[in-house]
């Protein structure tokens, strides 16, 4: 397993900083990437003495663990803990993150100039966390973007910069702490209910006044609350899940391609390949290809 190894880089579209050095002793990394072309995901990592945040703002991406995958849509937030293998499955073109890592404080070590009690509940409730997947919130949304402001805009021999960096930094740190440990609503428990029925059977229909209905709003009403609940308007979501049903479909059946996007109701075999090729990077012939040559090497170890 690799030990993620920093790179610091500030180029555009792929940001790296350090922002320690600006008495933010507790973040190692302030990170965000937009990807213009596709990119192959990392292998397993991870982060020792560190936990990672990462905030997807666009994209259709999967987090792996070593023992179950998390669909990582657009506005949610991913949390890893240090020492757990993990790796973002690919990098689409279009991807946008946002990410940290917090390095977690030795016992009695104080950070971002709070007292030891202060330090010490911040950290515990970080790595006590009662979801490592949630919707995020325009609080930490915001707090990400302060952050960035403050490392351009704000010059580094002046007196205000590590101040308003730590402060930055403390208002993102307590958004994730809520947002993590906020109640879901009637209204979003029921799209996540709608959400896990798409996911399971994404080759089913899904007219959006039926589910307007089911949740007794307007149409305009739903498809809202399911952008803000999910990230992505119902269309692409579904679209989404019917991709990663095909992905399965082609390692593990011997179906046609053109039988598996009639399965998931494409208008045809181009649309499919298509569309395939758009979300994953390459069309389905050439994922079954890959995906099986690289089976068929890890058999022969």
């Amino acid at each position: 397993m690799i030990v993620d190894k920093i790179s610091y880089c500030d180029e555009p579209g792929y940001r790296v900083l350090d922002l320690r050095q600006d008495g933010v002793n507790c973040i190692p990394v302030l990170g965000f990437s937009d990807f213009l072309a596709i990119r192959q995901g990392p292998d397993f990592h991870y982060h020792p003495g560190c936990m990672e945040f990462c905030l997807c703002l666009k994209g259709n991406l999967i987090f792996d663990t070593i023992d179950k995958e998390y669909p990582f849509m657009p506005w949610h937030v991913f949390v890893s803990a240090p020492h757990e293998p993990h790796h973002l499955r690919n990098n689409p073109s279009g991807l946008m993150v946002y990410r940290i890592l917090f390095k977690i404080p030795k016992p009695g070590q104080r950070i971002l100039g709070l007292d030891s009690r202060g330090s010490e509940w911040l950290a515990r409730s970080l790595t006590h966390l009662p979801k490592r997947l949630f919707a995020s919130t325009t609080e930490v949304r915001a707090a990400f973007g302060r952050l960035f402001d403050i490392y351009d805009n704000i010059g580094r021999k002046s007196p205000s910069r590590r101040v308003k960096m730590r402060a930055a930094a403390t208002d993102l740190l307590i958004a994730l702490i809520d947002a993590a440990r906020r109640t879901p609503s009637k209204a979003s428990e029921k799209i996540n209910e709608i959400a896990k029925r798409i996911r399971d059977a994404p080759d089913a229909e899904y007219p959006i006044k039926d589910l307007a209905k089911e949740c007794e709003v307007a149409v305009s009403t739903f498809a809202n609350d399911f952008k803000l609940a999910k990230g992505l308007p119902l269309h692409a979501y579904l679209l989404n899940c019917r991709i990663n049903k095909a992905k399965k479909l082609l390692l593990h059946s011997k179906r046609t391609v053109t039988a598996i996007g009639q399965e998931l109701r494409f208008y045809s075999t181009q649309h499919f390949a298509k569309t395939f090729k758009r979300i994953i990077g390459v069309n389905p012939h050439e994922y079954r290809t890959k995906h099986q040559i690289q089976g068929d090497a890890d058999d022969a170890e």
